[in-house]
């Protein structure tokens, strides 16, 4: 048996963007780190849509910048086309989205994981893991290398015991051209960690010559773009386009041809796909009275290179797919450089972790990413950001990091996948989240910095910075609550926006609470030489008019925080507490709660129970 090759207090299994996240964040922390990759030229590659950000998903991103995370400077750094979706609703359901130069993302993650000084970066595959004696834990790769380390975070995502799909064709693997973990998954089978099969998919892949674009509708970035990141300032390239066009009934005819070949259908692929973001036969087969289905092509690099169909995700047998875009308009011509295909992997039920992502059963061992259930980059990225962090915390024995739902879309999503089994992957909509006017894209830095600051994953610098921009807002504040407009000056904001016309001075605040305006012609107009960012310009725009909801909110949301703050003991047997029904107990001592608040979610647990729970926990000492 070969002899330790090193020790670590933090190893991180993978280098998708759960992995980039949790390993650039323990090694932020201070802790000895290692991140473990089959592939170093892999890490942060793009496997599907080459985008960042979108609904809700834009919001997780601006999370982690604001907690001192990286996607979004990756991002800003590797975007080519900039949006801001949603803009015709209100700020809180706004989503910042990126279109990706994919090979530019991936160099900079990987250059930006590689740079950081004392961080180990090892090839290879993990075959298994064990406990030590001392309670650490010894890991064993495939080429028979050991390490040892306080904990581990798997971060995976499609590739444990991973298979791929096209027609009657199959293939292992969790991505064309890299291999699967099967020696991952039969180890933690064995730990006592429960797995399920799940299913995503990709769509073909074109030759942008072969593409008659003027066929299209054009989609260009927005005229000002929007950063993602507020604490590495970039200049944003913006020039790239997509375009826009749609399949038709003689497509849907030639898709349902291909049915009886399809793995989907067939009962080859037992996973169960994503609900929100289904492949375009299981579009046909839910929906077929619709005559079409909207298509996007996007550039997968700045050259444009290829160009991915985004909508257009299949599992069908390569000529049916072929045929079946060839009935597209625009894509008549269209060439394949490679065909679409679907992935069946193994994930776990999360409802095995704490919400600090640590595995109940198994201290120690960490999830995070697309193993836990979800799709998504951005999903992936905020749990590696909350695994690492957490994983970091506990070997320097502080008080673990959790957000609650009220704070932060992360606090959203870890509550949703720790406390609700899951059958199908997991995708964050602003639908999810209950206090969504508070959780907004531009607010990120008000909720999270402080916390971020705190724990050591914003610099003094960087915090510094901040506060003087919250001083910069407060005196905005001040002087449009004390200074007032004539009506020619207000008209001029008020009139664009269709509001009512002002017939006497008043003051700006009042302006500023009127929907429909421009904040950023008020502020040019009202405080010409208060230097807010475009951003802080929106955020006092969108505090004054949805300030009304906060106040009836406020007293719901103090009430969660209030919950949050009375810790659960994990050795607490809630079977000795005779006055909650035992079907509660049970299910209290499956999940061990971290939390009052997080007992109230647990499926199955009444209002009378936690307020039970509350009063057992107020006359005995936890």
């Amino acid at each position: 048996m070969s002899s330790i090759i090193a020790e670590f207090d933090v190893v991180v299994v993978g280098g998708g963007h759960a992995g980039i996240e949790a390993t650039h964040a323990a090694w932020k922390l201070g802790v000895k780190t290692a991140m473990l990759t089959m592939d170093i030229n892999a890490i942060g590659r793009m496997s599907c849509n080459p985008a960042v950000g979108g609904l809700a998903k834009g919001q997780i991103v601006r999370d982690i910048d604001a907690l001192g995370g990286l996607m979004g400077i990756l991002t800003d750094k590797a975007g080519i086309q900039f949006r801001m979706l949603n803009m015709s609703k209100g700020p809180a359901v706004w989503g910042p989205r990126a279109q990706c130069d994919m090979k530019l993302y991936s160099e900079i993650a990987r250059d930006t994981i590689c740079s950081l000084r004392g961080l180990c970066v090892i090839q290879g595959e993990l075959a298994s893991f064990s406990r030590l004696p001392d309670s650490r834990l010894e890991l064993v790769l495939l080429n028979g290398d050991r390490y040892i380390t306080k904990s581990v975070v798997v971060t995976s995502g499609t590739f444990l015991a991973s298979k791929m799909f096209t027609g009657l064709e199959t293939s292992i693997g969790g991505r064309v051209g890299e291999p699967s973990a099967d020696k991952l998954s039969e180890c933690l089978a064995l730990a006592g960690i429960k797995l399920r099969r799940l299913k995503t998919g990709t769509p073909s892949r074109l030759d942008p010559d072969s593409i008659d674009f003027d066929q299209c509708e054009i989609q260009r970035g927005d005229e000002v773009p929007w950063s993602f990141s507020d604490r590495l300032l970039h200049p944003l390239r913006n020039d790239c386009v997509c375009w826009a066009t749609r399949t038709n009934l003689k497509t849907h005819d030639i898709l349902r041809s291909g049915f009886k070949d399809s793995p989907m259908f067939s009962g080859r692929i037992h996973g169960k796909g994503p609900r929100y973001c289904p492949s375009i036969e299981d579009k046909i087969n839910r929906f077929g009275d619709r005559d079409g289905h909207h298509l996007f092509l996007e550039p997968e690099q700045a050259d444009i290179g290829r160009v991915y169909v985004n909508g257009f995700s299949s599992s069908l047998p390569a000529d049916i797919q072929l045929a079946a875009l060839h009935t597209i308009q625009g894509l008549t011509r269209a060439k394949v450089l490679q065909i679409g295909y679907a992935v069946e992997y193994d994930s776990i039920d999360a409802t095995q972790l704490l919400p600090t992502f640590e595995c109940r059963n198994y201290p120690g061992l960490y999830f995070a990413g697309q193993v836990c259930g979800t799709s998504g980059y951005e999903e992936a990225g905020g749990q590696g950001l909350m695994a690492g962090i957490n994983a970091a915390l506990k070997v320097k024995g502080q008080e673990p990091f959790v957000l609650g739902r009220s704070e932060s879309y992360l606090g959203v999503m870890v509550d949703d996948l720790v406390n609700v089994l899951l059958d199908e992957p997991y995708r964050m909509f602003t639908s999810r989240a209950e206090y969504r006017l508070f959780l907004r894209s531009d607010n990120a830095e008000t909720r999270l910095k402080e916390k971020a600051h705190r724990i050591g994953m914003i610099s003094d610098e960087d915090y510094a910075s901040w506060n003087k921009r919250k001083d910069l807002m407060q005196l905005a504040k001040t002087r449009l609550t004390e200074e007032a407009a004539t009506p020619e000056q207000a008209n001029q904001i008020l009139a664009p926006g269709g509001q009512a016309l002002a017939t006497e001075r008043t003051r700006w605040i009042n302006v500023l609470r009127r929907p429909g305006i421009d904040p950023e012609l008020l502020f040019a107009t009202a405080l010409p030489d208060v230097k807010l960012t475009r951003r802080d310009q929106w955020f006092l725009f969108a505090e004054e008019i949805y300030s009304g909801f906060f106040d009836r909110q406020a007293r719901e949301i103090e009430e969660q925080v209030k919950w949050d703050k009375v810790k659960l003991s994990p050795d607490m047997d809630y079977m000795t507490i005779n006055a909650i029904s035992i079907e509660t107990r049970q299910r209290l001592n499956a999940v061990k709660p971290m939390t009052l608040s997080q007992a109230s979610r647990v499926p199955g647990v009444r209002p009378a129970d936690i307020t039970v729970l509350a009063h057992y926990l107020e006359n005995h000492e936890i």
